[in-house]
């Protein structure tokens, strides 16, 4: 498995957590990493299958050097810019993650 994705760090304060995404572990494949709005280290789950339908439902997109494995929060998106085949995803705190994606910025928010 590759490395999880760099994240912006943000100053988000937020009191409830609310998740941005999951990414598989490298470390261990069965395991998910979650990322909160206002966190900047992902809290681990023992099982990525639990954590898909504790959090559900997520978009899964790809990164940006083509690796599969986030599956996004498509209400924690506030905006997406557009860079061609790639898209920022900003999110409500302000941090950002750069994915893979074809098709408009529509398709990966709630507008």
């Amino acid at each position: 498995m590759c490395d999880v994705p760099h994240i912006e760090p943000s100053s988000y304060q937020g009191t409830r957590k609310t998740l941005r995404f999951l990414a598989r572990d490298a470390r261990n494949p069965g395991a998910a990493l979650v990322y909160w709005l206002g966190v900047t280290e992902p809290s681990a789950e023992p099982s990525f299958f639990n954590a898909m339908q504790t959090y559900g439902p997520l978009m899964q997109l790809v990164l940006p050097d083509e690796r599969p494995g986030v599956f996004v929060k498509r209400d924690a998106v506030q905006k997406v810019q557009d860079c061609g085949v790639v898209k920022r995803l900003v999110f409500m705190d302000e941090s950002s993650l750069d994915v893979r994606y074809g098709g408009p910025c529509r398709d990966l928010f709630n507008e």
